[in-house]
């Protein structure tokens, strides 16, 4: 060999080998430091729960729930306003009951007889005042919503008809109701606007009667009672008595010599 000739030494191993290692180091910083700041997130998310905690630890209150005021109130030991004077009612059971509706008007309900008897049977609620607002329009709803409120349902019904009282058309209509027997009976509904009273039932005859009441006697046999101290309401029934019809009259007299 001559002298000064090297020969040629390939490094090209080494070098991939040392540029090999200088990438995995820069991962190894980048995991190192991407491992410390998640550490840091974690331990700030920590002392922030750990700051909200003793609020969330501490007593909840209840939220206050106010149930409305009810529409109608009953009116305890009340005193009946108006009666009637159908005979045939006279010796039956009776019963009486009064509400107040939250803008002012009352209602009487009165019964005469069970529903469930062969005897006659009476249901009559009067309104004085300011009507409830989501009463419905039609007959035969108002009809279904108060049967309802009676535990009767409404199972037949015909078309209405007018007839002539002392205090205005009443409109009527034939129906079936029942609840564990079934009756034919007389729907029927009153309204005088001027003076703001209602007058609405069923009017069920006895199994045994010969003849049917006159439809109108279930409003010209009603009276006003003075407990009612109505001056409108007296004034009105006082004028009324001229109109009532001579057939009502009749049994308003025989009731009164019964008496």
């Amino acid at each position: 060999m001559q002298a000064g000739f090297r020969t040629p030494v390939f490094e090209s191993g080494g070098r991939s080998a040392r540029g090999r290692a200088g990438l995995f180091g820069a991962i190894r910083t980048a995991l190192g430091c991407a491992a410390a700041i998640f550490t840091l997130v974690l331990l700030a998310r920590g002392a922030m729960h750990e700051a909200a905690e003793p609020a969330l630890k501490g007593p909840v209150r209840r939220a206050a729930l106010v149930a409305p005021a009810a529409v109608w109130q009953p009116i305890p030991k009340a005193k009946p306003h108006y009666a009637v004077a159908v005979p045939e009612l006279r010796s039956l059971p009776q019963a009486h009951e009064a509400r107040r509706h939250a803008d002012g008007g009352r209602e009487d309900k009165l019964v005469y007889g069970i529903f469930e008897s062969e005897q006659a049977y009476l249901r009559l609620a009067l309104l004085r005042g300011a009507r409830d607002a989501e009463r419905p329009a039609s007959f035969f709803l108002d009809l279904a919503r108060r049967a309802g409120e009676a535990g009767l349902a409404v199972v037949r019904s015909g078309r209405t008809a007018p007839v002539a009282t002392k205090l205005g058309p009443l409109e009527t209509a034939e129906v079936a109701l029942s609840d564990s027997v079934e009756r034919s009976c007389l729907a029927f509904r009153l309204q005088h606007n001027e003076v703001g009273l209602v007058a609405q039932g069923w009017y069920c005859p006895a199994a045994a009667a010969e003849a049917r009441l006159d439809p109108a006697c279930l409003i010209d046999l009603v009276a006003i009672l003075p407990e009612a101290n109505d001056q409108a309401l007296q004034v009105l029934f006082a004028q009324a008595e001229r109109r009532r019809s001579p057939a009502c009259g009749a049994m308003l007299e025989a009731t009164r010599r019964a008496s």
